[in-house]
């Protein structure tokens, strides 16, 4: 079996998010079952199934690692607390946890350090968190109201270029009450004028805007950006073909050295688990018809270009 490492994964806890993210999750778990004719007690989700997504220590994580046959994972927090009001934690503090946790599975764990670029200290943090907590890389999850071309935001792009680390960030639409606009693909292309030096990877493909990451990929083919695939786990069952011709396009657009496979953890694992996941992706190289696959491309995707990009 190939490599397989996440590049893309969290740890939640209940005090590491703003009180409006899991209202949010309730209302969204809600909003599905209704359009399927189901009913179901938005109490029971948050004292049933919220928990299950919590895991301060990374127990459950590891865990299901090892079930799943992933080899690698990198992990980090999201801070939604200017935009969302700040949770019981502070993201310095989840920064803290989450580095503690790769020093304990240095061979198992990678972690990037995350802030919302807007708040006192921000740069300032990001900078100790390269040098003091050894972080490896930089994540932004922008939808929480900031562009990436914000001039705060470039203070840490500038770091993370002077320590020679990737930056992972989120792309594509997503739930109330973040903002779409903000993660919109196009945004990346000023990023990606201005730091061609920088490993940037646009999470989650895009979502329902991978053709318009494609064009900012093929037009932008002396940076260096990369794709993961992440979140695409319903939509790879629901529309395969789809699936297979976003990762085609992105593929061919960025090279196939740089698309990563993730699985955004743990928000998809309770209904799409991790294994049927990664069976789905490795079926791509088993494809007839166009968009064809060699097994050497899903290999890289699956974990030889997050091997390199990390440094692992």
């Amino acid at each position: 079996m190939p490599r397989i490492v996440d590049i893309h994964s969290h740890l939640w806890a209940e005090d590491w998010l703003p009180e409006r993210f899991w209202d949010a999750f309730v209302d969204i778990a809600v909003r599905e079952n209704e359009k399927k004719g189901k009913t179901v007690d938005p109490e029971r989700i948050r004292e049933s199934y919220l928990p299950t997504y919590w895991d301060p220590t990374g127990e459950a994580l590891l865990e299901r690692m090892d079930e799943a046959g992933i080899d690698h994972q990198n992990v980090f927090g999201v801070d939604f607390g200017v935009g969302l009001g700040d949770p019981e934690t502070p993201i310095q503090e989840v920064n803290r946890t989450i580095a503690a946790f790769r020093d304990d599975h240095p061979d198992r764990i990678s972690a990037f350090a995350t802030i919302d670029p807007r708040r006192p200290g921000a740069a300032d943090h990001i900078e100790t968190a390269f040098t003091d907590l050894d972080m490896d890389g930089l994540k932004l999850h922008p939808t929480a109201g900031f562009y990436h071309h914000d001039q705060e935001t470039y203070r840490l792009l500038e770091i993370a270029r002077r320590h020679d680390v990737p930056v992972l960030t989120d792309t594509g639409p997503i739930f109330a009450p973040l903002y779409s606009k903000y993660s919109h693909p196009s945004n990346l292309d000023e990023v990606l004028s201005d730091f061609p030096d920088l490993d940037i990877v646009a999470a989650h493909m895009s979502f329902e805007w991978w053709e318009e990451l494609h064009a900012v990929a093929r037009s932008k083919v002396n940076a260096r950006l990369h794709v993961d695939i992440s979140g695409w786990q319903e939509r790879c069952k629901e529309d395969p073909e789809e699936f297979a011709t976003a990762v085609r396009k992105l593929m061919d657009a960025v090279g196939s050295d740089r698309m990563h496979f993730g699985t955004d953890d743990p928000a998809f694992d309770p209904v799409h688990p991790k294994e049927e996941w990664i069976e789905n992706v490795q079926s791509l190289a088993d494809r007839e018809t166009a968009p064809t696959f060699s097994d050497a491309e899903i290999e890289q995707l699956l974990g030889k270009n997050a091997d390199r990009l990390l440094g692992l």
